[in-house]
């Protein structure tokens, strides 16, 4: 991965790269050119709040906070650093790399790095110097897509319909319980998961569907319920409908950490995860008008910015 990288590179000005391309700044010392973080989740170090990656949200207080950043940043390097400096050595003729994380070294050489969120939903730590941008969200148009005609009968008819998508984990061993939180909560729930689970759903309460546009959806029903990945949880936060998350694994209890604080939702880790309980999710937020009131206020003001146009500004700054 690392070689084939640095060959599709090359003859590029400026090189722009996210959470899991860590070699990217290497890459693009190699080449002479300036590099560009692009984070979906804020991941610089900071005293205000612990790491966005790992599973527990209670604060450490200050400098535990800042550790916990540091910590994950650095753990996360130097399990990549031997291919790294194999890379640079091989590729670019570059000496090894040190011990440190390029990201966490003195801010003169740090890389510039654009955050693709919101302030109204992760306001900018204070301890953050000058090259940490937040942009706003990145967002593409909604999609022209035309629903299924029995899609748009089940949305039409039900009395409280909701979105459930696990995203990329997926729903196998979860179908049964979400039956029965349906039942238990009288709500209908359009559900994403693949096709080949389709002829294992037994409820009238959910209408199965293999792919539909967050954008398209979300505008359609009360509530939506999934993983709490950063792109999800934008499509949610944007539509002004209260959200149920369900982490998983890295920043998925970050976001639903963010959801609960704003009040416009409630998050409930899978491993805890059970009819009742979801059930009772179900109820809070269909019936909450404040929480309602609250996801329409911030959608209206996350509809406002302009996340590309921000990053793009920043970017031919650079060029």
């Amino acid at each position: 991965m690392l070689h084939t990288a640095a060959e599709a590179c090359r003859g590029a000005d400026l090189l722009i790269h996210g959470l899991p391309t860590i070699w990217g700044t290497h890459i693009a010392e190699g080449l002479g050119i300036p590099a560009v973080r692009a984070n979906l989740q804020p991941l610089t170090p900071t005293r205000e709040f612990p790491s966005a990656l790992l599973p527990f949200r209670f604060s450490l207080s200050g400098i535990g906070n800042w550790l916990s950043h540091w910590a994950v940043t650095q753990a996360t390097w130097l399990s990549w650093r031997s291919e790294i400096n194999h890379a640079r050595h091989a590729d670019f003729g570059l000496a090894p790399a040190q011990l440190l994380d390029p990201t966490l070294k003195a801010d003169s050489h740090q890389p510039l790095t654009l955050n693709a969120f919101s302030e109204i939903v992760v306001p900018r730590p204070r301890d953050w110097n000058a090259k940490q941008l937040v942009t706003g969200y990145w967002r593409l148009a909604s999609p022209d897509w035309t629903p299924p005609q029995a899609l748009q009968k089940f949305l039409d008819t039900s009395p409280n319909p909701i979105a459930i998508g696990f995203g990329s984990p997926g729903t196998q061993g979860y179908l049964s319980m979400l039956e029965e939180a349906l039942h238990l909560a009288n709500a209908q729930a359009v559900l994403t998961l693949p096709i080949k689970w389709h002829g294992e759903i037994k409820s009238k309460n959910i209408f199965p569907i293999e792919y539909i546009p967050h954008d398209w959806l979300y505008k359609r029903v009360k509530v939506a319920i999934h993983h709490g990945g950063a792109g999800t949880t934008s499509a949610s936060l944007h539509a002004g409908i209260p959200t149920i998350t369900m982490p998983l694994a890295i920043d998925q209890f970050f976001w639903g950490e963010r959801i609960q604080k704003l009040g416009i939702g409630l998050s409930i880790p899978q491993r805890k995860l059970n009819a009742e309980n979801l059930a009772q999710a179900i109820n809070e937020t269909l019936n909450n008008k404040e929480m309602s009131t609250k996801a329409k206020v911030i959608s209206n003001a996350l509809n406002k910015e302009d996340g590309i146009k921000s990053a793009v500004t920043q970017i031919r700054k650079l060029l």
